[in-house]
């Protein structure tokens, strides 16, 4: 099985979730000898061909977490001015002064609460273990066990909870390859998940898009797979 789509009319989406689907439907019916590689420039942990990426797409990664302890630098200097006008601007100030905590204290509060931020853009490369997230000057890989829970939180994006030596983590991971992170990961180490039995990677949309593409030649990617009405994992 190739990783390529059906003709020019198609998109990188959709040429993903192609190879989505392949990849997936190769693992659990145990056919991932015919799933073929993609080069890459980096030193992957395994033996080739075991260990050979399958595929490669763009992403933007995000951290759940807040940036601040919730402190702000409060201004209380004192200014006077003598005079009419001066009564005028010292007012002024003190209400400037007054503004100004309180959008600091705002801006503290955002920055204590937890929320998604941008960490870094590359390239996503799957295998059979794991996945490597490459980008200019960095080089991370994430094995299938050191991933806690995963699940998609919308097309293209998946959400884990990561452990490492420092603790624990949440990432969210934007890229066409979203779906085959998931399915791989709940595959082996979840396949009970209710959304790997759903089979989330085949979107209705894009399963139109293929059928017309291929017409009489379209795999049926929705059929059951033996002896059981959902996936089984690998």
């Amino acid at each position: 099985m190739g990783p390529n789509g059906a003709g020019p009319q198609w998109t990188p989406r959709d040429r993903m979730l192609l190879r989505t689907a392949q990849v997936v439907h190769a693992y659990v019916h145990g056919e991932f000898d015919q799933i073929l590689p993609v080069a890459v420039d980096f030193a992957v942990d395994g033996t080739y061909p075991e260990n050979r990426i399958v595929a490669v797409a763009p992403f933007r990664l995000y951290s759940y977490e807040s940036r601040g302890d919730g402190s702000h630098a409060h201004d209380s200097r004192l200014f006077l001015a003598g005079g009419r006008t001066g009564l005028a601007l010292t007012v002024g100030a003190a209400i400037g002064r007054s503004i100004g905590n309180a959008r600091r204290r705002a801006e503290a509060a955002r920055a204590a609460a937890p929320a998604w931020h941008h960490l870094d853009d590359g390239l996503l490369c799957v295998n059979q273990y794991g996945f490597y997230l490459r980008t200019p000057r960095s080089l991370v890989g994430w094995d299938w066990r050191s991933i806690l829970e995963c699940h998609m939180a919308a097309p293209r994006r998946v959400v884990m909870l990561g452990s490492t030596p420092a603790g624990q983590c949440t990432y969210l991971i934007e890229s066409d390859l979203a779906e085959l992170v998931f399915a791989s990961w709940a595959g082996r180490r979840q396949p009970r998940h209710p959304q790997f039995l759903r089979r989330v990677w085949l979107l209705p949309d894009w399963l139109a898009r293929y059928r017309a593409a291929y017409g009489p030649r379209a795999f049926d990617f929705t059929r059951p797979y033996p002896g059981q009405a959902g996936p089984a994992g690998w």
